[in-house]
């Protein structure tokens, strides 16, 4: 199972590398920041966010599990760049200590959020399954909530997930969604009682690709829109689709987003049924 975490600062001017350790606000779940909720823990992605007046120079990853704790992994991009959002693939198993994130911005010293995706071994109630995204499935269906209010900045907000009439009673699996209304860039999460303590989530961009933006790269996580647990399921090869069960008194759904700025967005999300 996966499970996404985040932190936050105010930014910091390159050349200087300033640390992004501050747990995002509105109920993150880390007992400290940069350390997983659990034994078992795999980094599996990690990156970064910041806003459309400011662009990332840099970005740094520093754990102690790591090849060269001491450089950790730096990735750096120059005073030119015109990145906004930065998604980076791994795969560093939990062993001790907080993993520190370290950011240098272009023009500014702006707001920004860096984040880790950790997968887990071990499964909750429902385990996730793994659906082919390249398959013919005869169970899709797509269900759009505008969130009930803006988003705080650096903050998880949760919307339920609540469509009316409900679906049919089964057993559902999260392939992804589609976000609007996004003014950057933000983080997506979902909770139900079947992941158990894990969140499952990604970073997302605005699906209509709003102009007013910093660049985005060509990151498969980004392109795939409503496809993103079946881009990681392929990615890592292994199970990343989320599945819980939707009864006749409620979907039990929760998403939670993050962003940079206050927007109120619009998520559509796309599932499987599965049972």
């Amino acid at each position: 199972m996966l499970d996404l975490h985040a932190l936050s600062s105010g930014g910091s001017l390159q050349p200087t590398f300033g640390a992004v350790g501050t747990t995002l606000l509105g109920g993150d779940g880390q007992s400290a920041p940069g350390v997983p909720i659990d034994e078992g823990a795999n980094l599996v992605g990690w990156g970064a966010l910041t806003t459309i007046a400011d662009t990332i120079a840099g970005l740094q990853l520093l754990a102690q599990d790591q090849l060269d704790p001491i450089n950790g992994q730096k990735l750096n991009f120059g005073t030119s760049s015109v990145l906004g959002v930065l998604h980076q693939w791994d795969y560093l198993p939990y062993k001790t200590g907080a993993r520190s994130f370290n950011i240098a911005q272009v023009t500014a010293a702006a707001n920004c959020i860096a984040y880790m995706l950790d997968y887990y071994p071990q499964n909750p109630k429902e385990p996730p399954v793994t659906v082919d995204r390249f398959g013919r499935s005869a169970g899709n269906t797509q269900y759009s909530t505008t969130y009930g209010g803006a988003l705080v900045a650096l903050t998880w907000k949760q919307q339920a997930f609540a469509p009316a009439p409900l679906p049919p009673a089964g057993k559902y699996a999260i392939l992804g969604c589609w976000v609007d209304a996004l003014t950057n860039y933000g983080l997506i999460r979902f909770r139900h009682a079947n992941f158990g303590t894990f969140a499952p989530g990604f970073p997302v961009v605005d699906t209509s690709l709003a102009t007013a933006r910093a660049t985005v790269n060509g990151e498969d996580l980004f392109s795939n829109n409503g496809h993103q647990f079946q881009v990681l399921s392929e990615y890592l090869k292994k199970p990343c689709c989320p599945v819980f069960n939707l009864t006749a008194q409620g979907t039990g759904l929760n998403y939670e987003m993050a962003a940079i700025t206050a927007d109120t967005p619009v998520v559509t999300v796309n599932l499987a049924k599965i049972g």
